[in-house]
């Protein structure tokens, strides 16, 4: 019995002692396999961030499409390098979450190629902040492990409004494209009389105001946001101007004066109208397939191009 006792207690000893075997990695052997990881992680977002930037953002729909696909390319294969190394012993769990938000990302990236491969603008603009989210998943995963080049620059939210400005472009030019069309109709100018003037004063005035209805609707890219909504009041004081003119002329006599002034206030929202569209084009940062103001097709225009 004592001779027991004595090989109970050495056992006992060499187990607290480290030299009966192992609980497994010590923390410093963990922080070394995270370190080893987030490595291998971080060089494989930084090799896409880098591809994907080179090329540029899309300028159109066309461009978009072609884009998309080479991006998509590249945020897979930063998946695969990624998910392809072993989970660091001991650090399974806490990078398991980074690792989903990267699966997801692999899905999402798959749609948007699906979408602007076959120029949908309406698929594409209710898809976005799907796109956004998972971005959003990525970059919260990746600031909890601490990575330096995953999603570490706000992409959920630059992203989106990269895809976003030729999708804006596109549908700003088919809203355009359709209201002027309606515009021609009228033939403003030769009217004959007060009452077929005031007739298509009215008529311009309500082309305005649902101008400034619908641009109001559509959602610009952050940056051409200020521009879209000066626009959008551009319009609305171009409509009031219009109708005023169209409610005086309802009601004659108007006297000279009265029409030299009106012809004035109309003159400046005219040339307000003119400056805010130009500002507005100018700050998207992309064009459309289809352009504007009557122009010909050059590519294909996507779900939104109908007849006005």
């Amino acid at each position: 019995m004592k001779a027991l006792g004595v090989v109970l207690v050495s056992a006992a000893v060499l187990v607290g002692c480290g030299g009966g075997g192992s609980d497994g990695p010590t923390a410093r052997e963990k922080r070394a396999a995270l370190d080893n990881w987030t490595q291998t992680a971080d060089a494989a977002c930084e090799k896409a961030n880098k591809a994907i930037a080179k090329r540029g953002w899309p300028v159109n729909l066309v461009d978009l499409d072609r884009l998309t696909v080479r991006a998509v390319t590249d945020v897979q294969a930063a998946s695969k390098t990624i998910r392809a190394q072993k989970a660091p012993a001991g650090s399974e769990d806490k990078v398991k979450p980074f690792v989903q938000s990267l699966e997801e990302l692999d899905g999402t990236m798959k749609q948007l190629s699906g979408a602007t491969e076959d120029f949908k603008i309406k698929r594409l603009d209710r898809f976005l902040p799907k796109l956004g989210g998972s971005l959003q998943k990525v970059e919260t995963e990746s600031k909890e492990l601490g990575l330096r080049k995953c999603a570490a620059h706000d992409e959920h939210v630059f992203i989106p409004d990269a895809v976003r400005a030729p999708v804006f472009a596109q549908q700003l030019a088919d809203l355009d494209r359709k209201l002027v069309k309606r515009t021609k109709r009228i033939n403003a100018g030769s009217a004959s009389t007060p009452q077929e003037a005031a007739k298509d004063l009215r008529e311009l005035s309500d082309i305005a105001d649902i101008y400034a209805r619908r641009l109001d609707d559509l959602k610009p890219p952050y940056w051409a946001r200020k521009e879209s909504d000066d626009y959008v009041v551009v319009l609305r004081t171009l409509g009031r101007v219009l109708a005023k003119g169209a409610k005086s002329l309802s009601s004659p006599p108007i006297t000279p004066a009265e029409a030299a002034s009106y012809e004035k206030q109309l003159a400046r929202a005219g040339r307000a109208e003119r400056k805010g569209i130009k500002k507005l084009l100018k700050s998207i940062g992309a064009i459309p397939t289809v352009p504007g103001r009557g122009g010909e097709e050059e590519a294909p225009a996507g779900d939104d191009s109908q007849a006005a």
